[in-house]
């Protein structure tokens, strides 16, 4: 008796979480869940609301740059955004084989040399299957194709699952829905308040480096503090690919704004792509950041790539669950 009615309990409760399972993903088909995980390649979403706020910095925001006019922005439709930077194991389950053979993932071929993975635990020279759950790195040294691609293939396989809201993808975010996402409501140089030159109160919230640029990105499951919205690491640990091309800003306000189309010859960076959160960059010995040493990590700030770029080690990049851009 005992065991049928262990068994019967068992069976409720596996019954139980294909209901609420069924009932997640109807509430984000319906935008209306407030966090949302990916399955399969376990991602972890947040629900962005849509509104209206002011891209850009004020003339007197420190190591600000020419390029960060102040306009008005509406994000007309709520959208999901990553928590974390896209980690290397969501990549490898995603964009490997099934039948990838990781007893031959030595240390000096393979995927292996994607961002930080050489820091991770290995024997006798190879990482296994079963390391790849730690590999909660940022995924690095990818290119804005090779992003994208990753986007496209995990849009095809949850559109085929029926776990896509109408007229939504996975996609890169354009470079209005990162600063909105980053800012969550607020409208200083960072997304928190705190003393910004000093390497203890910046730490709290962004990865800075340790001991030399060459380490690179840092695990994105450590403790630093998200934003508002749940977000962690939009401020430093690495760039972040956006959709946009590199354009200046219009002063007029916009709706939903996205720089799909360029012309090389418009200005000297409209053959590069937008990248943005700073990263890490090293650190400072006395512990002090003077006038805001990471100039590229504030909120505002804008940095840009070729889109071929596949070198750089603390770039990286953040995927969205938005309205299809054409």
């Amino acid at each position: 008796m005992k065991t049928r009615t262990t068994i019967l309990a068992g069976l409720m409760l596996l019954f139980t979480h294909a209901a609420l399972a069924a009932d997640d993903v109807e509430a984000m088909k319906q935008l209306e869940a407030k966090e949302w995980t990916v399955p399969g390649v376990e991602m972890e979403m947040k629900r962005i609301p849509a509104g209206t706020f002011t891209m850009g910095s004020p003339k007197d925001e420190m190591a600000r740059w020419d390029d960060e006019v102040q306009h008005k922005v509406t994000i007309s439709k709520p959208f999901y955004m990553a928590a974390y930077e896209c980690r290397q194991r969501e990549y490898y389950k995603l964009m490997l084989p099934e039948d990838y053979d990781y007893d031959l993932w030595t240390y000096k071929r393979g995927p292996l040399w994607d961002g930080a993975a050489w820091r991770h635990k290995w024997h006798d020279g190879k990482f296994g299957a079963r390391d790849l759950e730690e590999y909660t790195y940022p995924i690095e040294m990818k290119t804005w194709y090779e992003a994208v691609e990753f986007c496209k293939k995990l849009t095809e396989r949850e559109k085929k699952a029926g776990r896509l809201p109408e007229g939504y993808v996975y996609r890169l975010p354009t470079e209005a829905e990162w600063e909105y996402a980053c800012r969550a409501g607020t409208t200083g140089p960072y997304n928190f308040e705190a003393d910004y030159s000093k390497v203890s109160d910046l730490s709290k919230h962004m990865f800075l480096g340790g001991g030399s640029w060459f380490f690179g990105a840092d695990d994105t499951d450590s403790k630093r503090k998200p934003n508002a919205w749940g977000l962690r690491d939009m401020h430093g640990n690495v760039y972040e690919w956006c959709l946009d091309w590199y354009a200046p800003y219009e002063k007029e306000p916009r709706s939903d704004p996205a720089v799909l189309e360029t012309d090389p010859e418009s200005h000297p960076r409209a053959d590069e792509k937008v990248a943005r959160g700073g990263g890490c960059m090293g650190w400072v010995s006395d512990g002090i950041l003077e006038n805001g040493f990471h100039p590229f990590n504030r909120s505002a700030a804008r940095y840009s790539f070729k889109p071929d770029a596949n070198y750089v080690i603390i770039l990286g990049f953040r995927v969205v669950l938005a309205p299809e851009v054409e």
